[in-house]
């Protein structure tokens, strides 16, 4: 989820995907399996946070000051509850550097991504500079990209290039799809952001013009879920995560969506990614709401965890 809605958010415009969410969010000790969380967020380091940040769903109030701390936050939540690596993406400012810095600071803990959009207000960046930091290793995702944000799709002609660096590097795109914020397009960096763009079913042009691109569809498409499980069932190299659904959505209601993918066949390409944005406690709240779904077994609990993205985001195990 993009960070261009933050003053939605911190009003708790978030609540409005709350509502009738269990406020029963005990705490837990860190559980022994490892967990990779594909879908994380940094901000450069000077980035002011209002404060108090207070969470939307918990209202739990947090001293975080600014993206520095942010950064220290989100490492001790991902120590308590054992997500040994995460794919960071920068979502303001200088993108690229505010996922690096992470990288920087724990090499043995994050992955890289290119937060891109391919708007008027957040232009792509130079081809050459993405060149060259996949080919040293530094940027080892292309996303989170929110071209919805940017009124498009993934197969429009400007985002081509990009695609094809990725599937020559075979860097991993990660794209954000589903739903927005409320009000999103009423805001002005996103005037031409529409719902219909969330939905999966445009990324099929991109998909066969790349065919070697590895795609993890970001929120899982939700709500446009049959389309996700249409995606899926065609295209092999494309996975989903789990995003902010689930911790945003009532619990009952994200199970739901969780268990149509499981039930339909998918359960080795959904992973988990706790979108949690400026709330470091939100990755807490993902991955209870993972643990407490009555349907998973405990190999699909750490299929979902850790083997579908070290598979697919080739992470050694």
């Amino acid at each position: 989820m993009a960070i261009g809605r933050r003053d939605l958010l911190k009003l708790g415009g978030a609540a409005v995907f709350a509502s009738g969410a269990s406020s029963a969010f005990a705490a837990a000790p860190a559980p022994s399996r490892r967990i990779i969380d594909v879908h994380m967020h940094a901000y450069p380091a000077a980035t002011a946070f209002e404060n108090p940040i207070v969470n939307p769903i918990t209202g739990a109030r947090s001293p975080i000051r600014n993206g520095a701390e942010h950064m220290e936050a989100c490492i001790a939540e991902m120590k308590r509850w054992n997500v040994v690596k995460g794919v960071v993406s920068g979502g303001d400012g200088d993108r690229l550097k505010a996922a690096t810095d992470w990288v920087d600071r724990d090499p043995t803990r994050f992955l890289a991504g290119a937060g891109v959009r391919g708007s008027d207000d957040t232009p792509l960046p130079p081809l050459d500079t993405l060149r060259k930091a996949f080919a040293d290793g530094r940027i080892k995702v292309l996303g989170e990209v929110t071209s919805q944000y940017a009124g498009l799709t993934l197969g429009d002609a400007k985002y081509d290039p990009y695609l094809a660096l990725a599937e020559a590097f075979d860097i991993p795109v990660a794209l954000h799809t589903g739903s927005m914020p409320g009000g999103t397009t009423f805001d002005p960096c996103c005037r031409t952001a529409r719902a219909r763009l969330g939905n999966p079913e445009y990324v099929e042009e991109a998909l066969n013009k790349h065919p070697k691109l590895r795609l993890n569809l970001m929120h899982a498409g939700w709500p446009y879920l049959q389309e996700t499980i249409s995606i899926l069932m065609v295209y092999p190299n494309v996975n989903v995560d789990t995003g902010a659904m689930a911790w945003l959505l009532p619990r009952p209601a994200f199970h739901d969506i969780l268990g149509q993918l499981v039930k339909a066949g998918f359960g080795k390409r959904v992973m988990f990614g706790s979108d949690h944005m400026f709330w470091p406690d939100a990755i807490g709240l993902s991955v209870q709401a993972i643990e407490t779904a009555p349907f998973l077994t405990e190999e699909q609990k750490q299929d979902i965890f850790f083997n579908n993205a070290a598979t697919f985001y080739k992470i050694a195990a």
